[in-house]
């Protein structure tokens, strides 16, 4: 059985250039946790993840304004945070594999590549739904 079977082919993607703030609403608006990045080709150069953005973003404790905050996050671009060196796996593979490489590698999602190119991502949530007999 192919990872195929239980990635998302309708990825959500954004670029190296765009910012923090974008990349938090797309998260938000689409209820993701991961973001590939793609290059305008649509080739993979990164990952941000919503732990990532946590990261880069303010502490609670911060003494700004709520608008100084927003502009400081709309300066700040995703090739900036992005995880460059991103584990990815073929549309080829078994889909056991991919679970044990997530597991190996701790990581949340694998892009899922045709090629040079980006065919679809899977999260773990995928991964356990599949198995769960809930992919739907």
């Amino acid at each position: 059985m192919t990872i195929e079977k239980a990635m998302s082919t309708k990825v959500v993607t954004i670029e190296a250039g765009d910012t923090l703030l974008h990349a938090t609403r797309t998260m938000k608006d689409n209820k993701i946790k991961h973001l590939p990045v793609v290059d305008r080709a649509g080739s993979l150069v990164g990952l941000v993840t919503d732990r990532d953005l946590k990261r880069a973003s303010a502490s609670d404790a911060t003494t700004l304004e709520v608008h100084e905050l927003l502009y400081l996050l709309d300066k700040v671009t995703i090739d900036t945070i992005m995880r460059k060196n991103v584990v990815t796996i073929d549309k080829g593979t078994a889909l056991k594999q991919a679970a044990q490489l997530m597991v190996e590698k701790g990581i949340g999602c694998l892009p899922v590549m045709d090629g040079k190119q980006l065919a679809g991502i899977v999260t773990r949530t995928d991964v356990l739904r599949y198995f769960a007999g809930l992919d739907g």
